[in-house]
């Protein structure tokens, strides 16, 4: 296999080219559909640019009611906030951290965070982890959302007790972006492969890994290795998942419609989109020249000779 380096984030400009390309070129019936759970703007989403140029519709939800209330103050056009808590129906409760973006329905692991070289994460200096009640909703309870055609979901350990209360809201999903974790931050959290084998099993296959963040564990020498980028353990990441591929066969063709626009406009798997473009004009959705057309609207492919060579698989 031949390695490939990721590619580089896409400019508003070029956005909105490709965007208007497939627009024009695919014939959607609608606006790509996101759902954001844990949609706490402390990150700036992969679908932001999208979403300012009116080319999807997000209904975002996040239990924090200070992030909450920093997403009603800054409110964007077609984008829909909820004060709500997903996962299993009923009672649970949320540990607010002082650092909002720990906070979770999982308790922090000392013992985890003192050996990723983080125990203020357990104990913070800026005041303490207070453990409030809130309400769970089960995804497949929310009768009036819309199915989506991509769920991203960073909860912060939660993501797989969603997954396994929304499989029916989730059927026609065609791409999942959860945030993965490969060490243990939180007590009783769920790991990589348990989120792994349900998304499998709802029918999804892994695309990528966005990114994976790293850290430098507890040593004499912590502070000096990290910063010289020394750090190895791996602590989390984000995972792309899009619906098994093999089986577009199958897939309704709105479908392969939005799975195109989200490859290419909110996670950048342009040879997935190029995948669903072939399947469209195979099924005379598409004009012939429609994948030729849209690589030749990327940045450093040098598709603009068709002769310039392939490298080989």
């Amino acid at each position: 296999m031949i390695p490939s380096d990721p590619p580089k984030p896409l400019r508003r400009k070029a956005l909105k080219a490709l965007h208007g390309f497939l627009w024009d070129a695919l014939k959607p019936a609608r606006k790509l559909r996101i759902l954001d759970v844990g949609a706490n703007p402390i990150n700036t989403p992969d679908y932001a640019r999208l979403l300012e140029i009116g080319g999807c519709e997000v209904w975002g939800f996040e239990p924090n009611d200070a992030a909450f209330a920093e997403l009603e103050a800054n409110p964007v056009e077609g984008a829909h906030y909820f004060n709500t808590a997903v996962g299993e129906a009923g009672p649970s409760q949320f540990y607010v951290h002082p650092q909002g973006g720990l906070g979770s329905a999982f308790k922090v692991s000392a013992p985890s965070v003192t050996y990723l070289g983080r125990p203020l994460w357990a104990n913070p200096e800026e005041g303490r982890i207070e453990a409030v009640p809130m309400e769970m909703v089960a995804l497949d309870d929310l009768d009036d959302l819309p199915s989506p055609d991509v769920l991203k979901i960073d909860i912060q350990g939660g993501e797989l007790s969603v997954f396994q209360n929304g499989r029916a809201k989730m059927a026609e999903t065609i791409c999942v972006i959860p945030e993965v974790r490969f060490y243990r931050i939180y007590e009783d959290e769920p790991m990589w492969a348990d989120v792994d084998l349900e998304l499998r099993g709802q029918g999804f296959a892994l695309n990528k890994i966005q990114f994976a963040k790293t850290t430098t564990v507890k040593t004499s020498r912590r502070r000096w290795l990290r910063h010289r980028g020394y750090g190895s353990q791996l602590v989390d990441g984000d995972a792309v998942y899009i619906r098994n591929p093999e089986t577009i066969l199958a897939w309704e063709d709105e479908q392969v419609r939005q799975l195109a626009i989200a490859a290419a406009c909110v996670f950048q798997s342009h040879d997935v989109a190029c995948h669903c473009m072939d399947e469209l004009v195979r099924r005379g959705l598409a004009a012939d020249d429609v994948t030729r057309k849209y690589v030749q609207l990327l940045p450093d492919t040098g598709a603009g000779d068709d002769r310039a060579p392939v490298a080989a698989g």
